[in-house]
């Protein structure tokens, strides 16, 4: 069994809402497997009815977090499809026409095996064998289902049924292979390969052996779900609170690990989870009438900084504490240099300081028992910036997030993700000012275009609604008529806010 000590990280992503195919089950899936394993322990980041681009930055962003002594899992519900023995993810946006089109519009699995490389062990889970329409189209499919795949030292590829094999979608709330295995990773003491096992055998009893989920494993240890005598723990955090970072929807705030007694220990940035950037509404013309396209946001890619091993320094208990005084603290993960004062008791520190991190993460601002508190900046060794407020070591209240490519946010904040009123700047020029929910445009916006141009009304779910209006500004020319008629007065486009 692995150390309890070990970092559990997930990528899960559900595919549901093809224009051609769409499914039943892969949303459902996706958000039931996500909500189990923040239940087991795992970090998640998960990403439902996702574009390409949208896909491929969710991964790196996986690849990112995971270290030496990660446990790492990526979960897949969707269309997937193989050709001349290479699998790949067919993503929401995917135009296949030809087996060419598949390299280019697809995910390559191997791409997210690649990702796997620095951690110790891996699941891949793919419920993608489903019966699908494109392989229809072309010679060189290689057959329904999905290619063998073998698992890389330490790896374990399950799926949803033998290779080369399709499976339902499913009739009910989830996929027979998705729902089974959600029961099995309840139940303590269970080995993974033990799991996966139970899931073999009830889905290929429940259909009469015409679904046999399979497995290639290389695993060199053993790995629990659930360890004996321990039953998933219900959600803290109820589905409509903003998430803590670096986990995702629904998963209580990541709180560091006291440290030793007289050992004072500073504990790395949460990395914040940023604002989707709002990327340039596309215009079309339909029946004469100008319509809005919506396209979705991208999923911006951030790390979480490695732990911090503490100094050992002895604390004299019988000394006062002292006020803050300009001292430099070095240890072999990170130097601390500013006004600190360590508590001769808990040996935490607290003051202001400017913190160096070995791994190139920047922090200076005020410090509270070893915890980021009031304001302060955090530098990323990408670049990125964040400038404002932050309680518990987490970021909370007003603050200015800036990403590498010149996209900016500023504005409220709740446990690492945009929540509240805030306004998105991209590099070229367009503006979002209104209201954001858990990270996405949420509420009365306005999205303004350089031209002028905007869209103002109702948001949902990063998605604009039928409650809203496209208004032209002063640099759109509209098409003249055969008789000239006196132009209608136009609105004003609002200034772009920040």
């Amino acid at each position: 069994m692995l150390a309890a000590a070990e970092r559990r990280v997930a990528l899960v992503i559900g595919n549901a809402a093809y224009r051609d195919a769409p499914l039943d089950n892969p949303v459902n899936d996706a958000r039931d497997m996500a909500e189990m394993l923040r239940r087991t322990g795992f970090e998640v980041i998960e990403l439902i009815n996702g574009t390409q681009k949208e896909m491929n930055r969710a991964i790196a962003k996986f690849g990112d977090r995971l270290r030496s002594d990660s446990v790492a899992l990526f979960y897949y519900a969707g269309h997937g499809l193989q050709v001349r023995g290479k699998n790949y993810l067919v993503p929401i946006d995917a135009q296949i026409s030809n087996e060419t089109s598949i390299r280019v519009e697809s995910v390559d699995v191997d791409g997210v095996l690649d990702q796997l490389a620095s951690s110790e062990l891996n699941v891949v889970i793919l419920d993608a064998c489903r019966n699908n329409p494109f392989e229809r189209k072309f010679r060189a499919m290689g057959g329904g289902g999905l290619a063998q795949m073998d698992a890389p030292k330490g790896s374990l590829i399950a799926y949803a049924t033998a290779p080369g094999k399709t499976a339902a979608d499913g009739d009910g709330r989830n996929g027979l292979f998705t729902g089974e295995l959600l029961k099995q990773m309840q139940r303590p003491g269970l080995t993974i390969e033990q799991v996966f096992k139970n899931v073999r055998r009830e889905v290929a009893r429940a259909t009469r052996d015409n679904q046999i989920p399979w497995e290639s494993s290389s695993l060199t240890g053993d790995f629990y779900f659930m360890p004996g005598g321990r039953a998933p723990a219900a959600p803290t955090v109820a589905s409509t609170a903003p998430d803590a970072v670096p986990v995702a929807a629904s998963r209580p705030a990541e709180r560091p690990v006291a440290a030793p007694v007289a050992a004072p220990v500073v504990v790395p940035a949460v990395a914040v989870v940023p604002p989707k950037a709002v990327e340039p509404l596309a215009k079309a013309t339909e029946n004469g009438n100008d319509r809005v396209i919506e396209v979705q946001p991208p999923v911006a890619e951030k790390t979480s900084p490695p732990p911090v091993e503490p100094p050992v320094q002895v604390a004299a208990v019988s000394r006062p504490a002292e006020p803050p005084k300009e001292q430099t603290i070095r240890t072999a993960n990170f130097t601390v240099t500013g006004k600190v004062v360590l508590d001769p008791v808990t040996g935490f520190m607290n003051g202001e300081g400017a913190i160096a991190f070995v791994n190139g993460d920047r922090y200076e601002g005020g410090i509270v028992d070893n915890r980021k508190q009031g304001r302060g900046t955090f530098i990323w060794p990408n670049g990125q910036r964040y400038e404002g407020e932050w309680v518990n070591d987490t970021i909370n209240g007003h603050g200015k997030f800036f990403y590498t490519n010149g996209d900016r946010y500023e504005g409220e904040f709740v446990n690492g993700e945009p929540h509240g009123k805030g306004t998105y700047t991209l590099q070229n020029g367009d503006v979002y000012v209104g209201e954001w929910v858990r990270g996405n445009k949420h509420g009365q916006g306005r999205l303004t275009w350089t031209n002028g141009d905007y869209w103002e009304g109702e948001f949902r779910d990063d998605r604009q609604t039928d409650n809203g209006k496209l208004v032209y500004g002063t640099a759109h020319t509209p098409e003249v008529a055969a008789e000239p008629a006196k132009p209608a007065a136009k609105p004003v486009p609002a200034k772009k806010g920040k």
